[in-house]
């Protein structure tokens, strides 16, 4: 069954729709009964009905994997918390999206055919999310204020386009993937999972870190003090694939105690790298 969901007037205030999701549309008695479900146009309290068209295809079932929620119109840049503790189904937005897109989610699938604001997959614990745009800060974060390892649990982001700073904020599970570029502090502060970047960073990637890894394949603006170069290899692998090096390891942050991974590109980032290759040089004594 595929709900695709139109605005009937132009929306140009935040809209919450967090209780549209497969998941809550399989547990109704009806097809009808998806028009009373409550959403939230700015401070005002409404229903579907209110506020959107919907069209159905296909025969109403309760099983959530085969039910798909496609929000269409340039309506959807406006919308928060869409797939917010979804448990499984398939979200399509077709267009950007406003903050918390996937907070939380613990299973399904949201494909987003547009630009995600910030806080994309924060403290979710499963499913996938994949972007085709670009997305904002904290990708796959904790919340401001919360402890380390708050973050990111579980499931998969992946990002064809750029991302901005602290992505992966506090992290403890999961894999991110940014295909194309991002901006400072990735990997703040996380305990574990997988970050990988295929293009360029900005300064201090894995700062605080305590665990997990962060790969990179472009350049490198700085790297913290408190991380010291391990070995130098060839290549390295990544779920079953290898990545093609050469590939400078780096060990921190060690103020945290860590046994994180920063691994980063040698020939794009000589800058970092001779600085602390002399360290792996054998020392011969006279």
């Amino acid at each position: 069954m595929i709900i695709r969901v139109f605005a009937k007037f132009r929306i140009n205030v935040p809209i919450e729709a967090r209780k549209l999701r497969p998941d809550v549309v399989a547990s109704l008695n009806n097809i009808n009964e998806i028009l009373d479900i409550p959403v939230w146009l700015g401070n005002t309290r409404l229903k579907v009905r209110d506020v959107f068209d919907i069209q159905i295809e296909g025969e109403f079932t309760k099983n959530p994997a085969e039910i798909v929620i496609s929000f269409e119109g340039e309506f959807t840049k406006y919308l928060r918390y869409v797939a917010y503790k979804m448990k499984g189904g398939k979200i399509e937005v077709k267009g950007d999206v406003g903050p918390l897109a996937g907070y939380r989610m613990i299973n399904g699938e949201l494909v987003i055919h547009g630009n995600a604001d910030h806080y994309l997959g924060a403290k979710m614990s499963g499913g996938k999310i994949e972007v085709f745009g670009n997305a904002g800060s904290f990708v796959g974060g904790k919340l401001i204020g919360e402890k380390y390892g708050k973050g990111m649990k579980g499931g998969t982001i992946i990002i064809h386009g750029n991302a901005g700073s602290f992505i992966g904020h506090g992290m403890q599970k999961g894999d991110i993937i940014v295909h194309g570029c991002a901006g400072n502090f990735v990997g703040y502060g996380m305990k574990g999972g997988n970050i990988v970047i295929h293009s360029d960073v900005g300064l201090f990637p894995g700062a605080r870190m305590s665990g997990g890894r962060i790969i990179i394949l472009g350049r490198v603006e700085d790297v913290l003090p408190s991380f010291y170069i391990d070995d130098i290899v060839k290549e390295i692998k990544y779920k079953g694939q290898k990545l093609a090096g050469p590939f400078a390891i780096f060990v921190g942050d060690v103020l945290m105690e860590s046994r994180g991974r920063l691994i980063i590109s040698y020939e794009k980032n000589m800058h970092i790298v001779k600085e602390f290759e002399e360290l792996l040089k054998t020392v011969e004594i006279e």
